[in-house]
């Protein structure tokens, strides 16, 4: 943008969600929006940097960013 400020280049889901912890005493729950797509995107990249980290691999922010860039599919609902 013109402020320099980066564009969202890769997205989470953030409907239908159904991951519902035990303690909620519930059986099936869905559950919508950034409180659902933002844990997804941050496990995935969890799991992505933990791998890396395993293998003894060398990373950088800028690395990992393109990885998922070239990697990541486009759904085909996705507006924008």
């Amino acid at each position: 943008t013109a402020d320099g400020a980066d564009l969202v280049c890769v997205s989470a889901p953030g409907g239908a969600i159904a991951p519902v912890p035990n303690w909620t005493l519930q059986g099936r729950q869905l559950m919508n929006g950034t409180s659902m797509s933002s844990p997804n995107a941050c496990g995935g990249l969890a799991l992505l940097l933990s791998g890396l980290i395993a293998r003894g691999a060398k990373w950088s922010v800028r690395r990992v960013r393109l990885a998922i860039e070239a990697t990541a599919l486009t759904t085909p609902n996705a507006a924008g």
